[in-house]
This record gives C-alpha cells, sequence and structure tokens, in this order.
C-alpha cells in the first residue's frame, strides 16, 4: 500500500484522508488541531 501525507485537513481533505486510510492505505497528517487529526 501507499504511504500518503496530508497537511491541513479542511472541508475536504478530511474526508479525502479518511477514505484513502479506509482502503488501507498509510496516512500521516498533520494539522493545527491535534484532535481533528486524530479523526472521529
Amino acid at each position: 500500500m501507499a504511504k500518503v501525507a496530508f497537511i491541513g485537513l479542511g472541508v475536504m481533505g478530511y474526508p479525502m484522508a479518511g477514505h484513502i486510510a479506509a482502503k488501507g492505505h498509510n496516512v500521516t497528517v498533520y494539522n493545527r488541531t491535534a484532535a481533528k487529526a486524530e479523526g472521529p
């Protein structure tokens, strides 16, 4: 699987990162708000 990184989880980035992670890819996230980077 691919390694993917997201810088900032806005309105579009949050769902995109979630879909990529759900498919089994390794997703690394940096966001100003730590709680949002941890996900639901």
